[in-house]
């Protein structure tokens, strides 16, 4: 599966969550594609650990929609469809407007400081960064507002929702012209979170996840027609 990595520790000493990780990139960069089997036996030898880990690190992955698990199957990559993807942005508009909302009413000087970082490394992106590079550094932003909330279970919960979202937004690029709309989406909710306006960070947030539920399922409808009626 040419999971292995060089990110410091020898494999030997992988935890669940070290396995977990090293599986959920192999699923975003596309080296282990939907519906493809996860074998624990193979998985446990490619890596060089035992298969307890890798069990533990699988049903990680289910718990972010990653993973699917089937009696006498195993697990398997999941496959997404219209609707997991109509479900997740509900989800995410929900729950990151209600996060924008309270991230306006106690964010730091800090925190500004960092959301004004992961933009302006949105804006440096250029036309030839991958969806990935993409999908990584949006996902980055929303994730520093989510922090700002001062929930740990919402934050919790959307670490899981964002998990699951670069799943299917690693595969296709933001077009010029919707990389600059949500670029200045975000710019104006930064501001709203700078001039602590916790309505209008709100409703900023709920258009732009919306927007971005409508570029998500228009991309599954044109390129993926077997799975769009599903």
């Amino acid at each position: 599966m040419d999971l292995l990595t060089d990110d410091g520790l020898p494999m030997s000493q992988r935890s669940s969550e070290g396995v977990a990780r090293i599986v959920r990139r192999a699923i975003l960069d596309g080296r282990l594609q939907p519906g493809q089997p996860l074998r624990e036996r193979a998985l446990a030898e490619e890596l060089g650990i035992s298969r307890t880990p890798i069990r533990e690190a699988l049903f990680i992955l289910q718990g972010e929609g990653l993973v699917g698990m089937t009696p006498n199957r195993g697990a398997t990559v999941r496959t997404i469809t219209a609707t997991d993807i109509s479900e997740i942005y509900s989800v995410r508009t929900l729950l990151e407007s209600h996060a924008a909302a309270l991230a306006a009413g106690r964010i730091t000087e800090r925190e500004l400081a960092a959301l004004d970082e992961a933009h302006g490394r949105i804006e440096r992106l250029n036309d030839h960064a991958t969806p990935q590079e993409q999908a990584e550094a949006d996902l980055k932003l929303h994730g520093l507002i989510a922090d700002a909330a001062g929930s740990q279970l919402l934050r919790t919960i959307l670490g899981q929702v964002h998990a699951f979202t670069a799943t299917y937004r690693s595969r296709y690029p933001y077009p010029p012209d919707q990389l600059r709309r949500a670029n200045a989406q975000h710019e104006a909710i930064i501001m709203a979170l700078r001039d602590h306006d916790a309505e209008r960070a709100e409703q900023l947030m709920r258009e732009h996840v919306g927007d971005s539920r409508a570029l998500a399922l228009r991309h599954f409808t044109e390129n993926e027609p077997t799975q769009a009626t599903r």
